[in-house]
């Protein structure tokens, strides 16, 4: 019984480091995964990784090659097209359930947000930008404190699947639309900001398609 409780836990350890490096980028879309170099790396035997991975490759992060293992999972232009929708809707249905229950708590920490946003973007530092910029779309979705609305995200990894595919938009750009979507919150202006999510999600899309060619 503790032999099994053990093994559990190194395979939730596993599991969630594994998670962390895929949305931080260290473990890149369509990379493989060695089992050997991540047992070695997370110290612990390959049965924990190999029970994560499989975990992963369930939530669709990662696939499975027969004969060639385990890699990130590499969206194809339209899954990444459609994910970009669904995350648009998402973060839309969040900034109108915040913008309801808009508290001094979540005012501060928007405020707080939007001034490390302006920092960033004033030094042109873009690891800690959209580092920030993580932050910022996941802490939407966990704010609106709807459980199935969150759960749809975590359940289909529907933001960290954006952020693995690796695009990011100019800084410039970025932080004038973060900049009116912050402020559209504040005032409580809901059709606005909803509209601003989706032309951020937009924006987005017509980037990716202009870099595909």
């Amino acid at each position: 019984m503790d032999i099994k409780i053990q093994q559990n836990n190194l395979c939730d350890y596993a599991y969630n480091r594994i998670k962390t490096l895929i949305l931080n980028d260290a473990l890149k879309s369509g990379e493989k995964v060695v089992q050997e170099k991540m047992a070695e790396r997370l110290g612990m035997s390959k049965i924990p990784i190999i029970q994560a991975l499989t975990l992963l490759q369930n939530e669709r992060l990662i696939e499975y090659f027969p004969r060639r293992g385990f890699f990130v999972k590499e969206l194809s232009n339209q899954e990444f097209i459609e994910i970009l929708d669904i995350r648009s809707k998402l973060e839309g249905l969040a900034v109108e359930i915040i913008i309801q229950n808009l508290n001094n708590n979540f005012v501060d920490k928007l405020t707080e947000i939007l001034k490390k946003f302006e920092f960033y973007s004033s030094i042109q530092d873009q690891k800690k930008y959209f580092e920030l910029d993580k932050k910022f779309h996941y802490l939407l979705i966990e704010a609106s404190k709807n459980y199935y609305l969150i759960n749809i995200n975590n359940t289909f990894n529907i933001l960290l699947l954006c952020f693995t595919r690796g695009f990011r938009t100019k800084i410039d750009d970025s932080i004038e639309l973060h900049r009116r979507i912050i402020n559209a919150i504040l005032s409580k202006e809901t059709e606005k900001a909803v509209s601003l999510i989706k032309e951020h999600t937009e924006r987005k899309k017509e980037s990716h398609l202009l870099d595909k060619h």
